[in-house]
């Protein structure tokens, strides 16, 4: 299985809409692209469906969209730090850093990996890092060294 996140799934000081339904499509497009998703549509429907049910924006600055979905070939990670933030819903304003994770139907991988994001997010150096990471591969390197093995 390929690695969760790789540099083609990242992109940073990007502008990719100004609502989160426009986040969360370009991402999925952006999974669609390293070859992860043969239905993007479908990974767009199942994320927007999850977002409605509950809000994905933390505080911080942060938001991590997430669906188990039939759209994707392989689980993936991909990841935004959006320039300008968007608002994900989090009571102290928009999200700059943005990570969709998107996992197969029974893959039971996805909650361990959301809580364990969740947790590293809150980390001040952590999220600072993330935010002067100065290519895809540094954000990439960075979160693979945080999260372990992915």
């Amino acid at each position: 299985m390929p690695d969760l996140i790789t540099a083609e799934l990242i992109r940073l000081d990007a502008d990719l809409g100004g609502d989160k339904h426009a986040v969360i499509r370009s991402l999925a497009t952006t999974v669609g692209e390293a070859g992860r998703a043969h239905d993007v549509d479908r990974v767009v429907a199942d994320a927007w469906a999850r977002e409605e049910t509950s809000a994905t924006g933390l505080p911080g600055g942060i938001a991590i969209p997430h669906c188990r979905t039939v759209g994707i070939d392989e689980p993936a990670l991909a990841f935004a730090r959006l320039s300008p933030g968007v608002d994900f819903g989090a009571a102290d304003g928009p999200a700059d850093l943005v990570f969709l994770l998107v996992g197969t139907l029974g893959d039971d991988r996805h909650l361990r990996l959301l809580t364990q994001l969740a947790r590293a997010l809150v980390k001040p150096a952590f999220t600072q890092a993330l935010r002067e990471a100065a290519s895809p591969t540094d954000a990439r390197d960075l979160v693979a060294d945080t999260l372990g093995t992915l």
